[in-house]
């Protein structure tokens, strides 16, 4: 993450420093949301000088010591005639004793005699100038810990990264999982492990607990893997969330070996139903339309489009089938579009068979010829995303429970890394009607 987005950031939403009685901690734990996310009311003048959205420290006395964190003030807002309420979220642990103790750490006579004067107000809230943030966020970052922690919170910081285009798909594909098991898509984790320096957009679910794991030794010891987002080039990581009794587990994978396998980046295990789901995403590119009111997004099918649908294909398995499906192919794609704000973008979803109806149709050809899939030519005639949700939760598409059965430990293999196995899959679909 580049830090000097954020030192450009407090130059003009300059950094928050918030101040907690004693035992604040323990009962804000124990709420709701913990330190996660809560909101704080005071009075107007309290808040007045602040400047959210942007970064905060905040220090919460307990007992004899004092817990220190880094995150992200998100609103300010009036709520009563008299007061104004802060909304906080994503706290990270700093190696720091006190917000007093910043003043150790700062270089410059200046920058120490200015926070000591503001500290020195007492102020249970206060707003930093922009020279004197960029300088205490520098001097915590000397320590490796701290700068992670600022870096984490940082992101949180709406408008202040754009997340790249394939960690936004990961990110959202791993979100649609957690709503096809029934969550929130703002559902904490029980556990996310990832290894220590891994980019796997995981490590933006907020867990009630986090390791860090130094290589893939989750992919090789996990029997089955419910969900895979293939976008990163190492197996990145594990997810685990618990709903009542149900388990679900999504894991980031290697690209690798899955989608040479099945051509797709998420694989959407609901295990108490035994049915399977593949998602592949494709991004909607503008199209500016003289015909349309504002420009159309659309999608050019190219050749690694046709080497991606050529590969999913699941070979003839053996086993009873005693349950029912709607659609027995698990292959979908998801199509996105790519202008939007970096979370909420528009989608919609079809099936490998509409798409195979879409690319031979003469609605499909462009005026010059080539072939597009968009909104327009759809009319109307696609799954949104609370569609697809609905019917992998329902267990009305997607493979049956034998299929699945059988294709549990193979999935697992080779997320682990064994291309014996994909090898032995391609020529096993290559070698279908021989």
């Amino acid at each position: 993450m580049n830090l000097g987005k954020l030192r450009q950031w407090l130059e003009r939403k300059p950094l928050i420093l918030l101040r907690f009685e004693d035992g604040y901690e323990q009962a804000l734990r124990e709420s709701k949301h913990g330190i996660e996310r809560f909101t704080v009311v005071r009075p107007h003048e309290v808040f007045e000088a602040l400047k959210p959205p942007t970064l905060c420290l905040a220090e919460m006395p307990d007992g004899q010591s004092c817990n220190c964190y880094v995150g992200v003030v998100r609103h300010k807002a009036a709520v009563a005639t008299f007061e104004s309420r802060l909304t906080i979220v994503k706290l990270k642990a700093l190696n720091i004793s006190s917000l007093e103790s910043l003043v150790d750490i700062l270089t410059g006579q200046n920058f120490k005699t200015l926070l000591e004067q503001r500290l020195a107000t007492g102020a249970s809230a206060l707003g930093l100038s922009p020279k004197l943030s960029v300088a205490v966020i520098d001097a915590l970052c000397v320590d490796d810990e701290n700068r992670k922690a600022i870096e984490r919170a940082a992101f949180n910081i709406p408008g202040l990264y754009r997340m790249p285009t394939a960690a936004w798909e990961q990110l959202d594909a791993i979100r649609t999982a957690m709503a096809a098991f029934g969550l929130s898509k703002a559902a904490a984790p029980e556990l996310v492990e990832v290894p220590e320096d891994s980019d796997s957009t995981l490590s933006h679910l907020e867990p009630h607990a986090s390791y860090a794991l130094e290589d893939n030794v989750i992919a090789k010891d996990a029997s089955v893997i419910p969900g895979f987002s293939l976008i990163e080039k190492h197996v990145t990581g594990r997810a685990v969330f618990l709903h009542g009794q149900e388990r679900l587990e999504v894991y980031t994978a290697n690209r690798g070996p899955l989608e040479t396998m099945l051509g797709v980046d998420l694989v959407y295990v609901n295990r108490t139903l035994g049915n399977m789901v593949m998602v592949q995403y494709k991004m909607l590119e503008e199209y500016a339309n003289s015909d349309a009111a504002k420009p159309a997004g659309i999608f050019r099918p190219d050749d690694q489009l046709q080497d991606e649908m050529n590969r999913m294909k699941l070979p003839p398995l053996s086993g009873v089938i005693d349950d029912y499906r709607l659609y027995r192919s698990p292959f979908f794609f998801k199509f996105v579009e790519r202008r939007g704000d970096g979370e909420a973008h528009q989608s919609f979803v079809i099936s490998l068979d509409h798409l195979n109806h879409l690319l031979a149709s003469p609605k499909s050809k462009g005026p010059k010829g080539g072939v597009r899939v968009s909104y327009n030519d759809l009319a109307g005639v696609y799954l949104r995303e609370s569609d697809l949700i609905g019917l992998i939760r329902s267990g009305y598409i997607g493979t049956h429970r034998a299929e699945s059965d059988a294709l549990y430990p193979i999935i697992s293999e080779v997320a682990g890394g064994n291309r014996g196995l994909v090898l032995a899959w391609q020529r096993r679909i290559a070698g279908e009607g021989k």
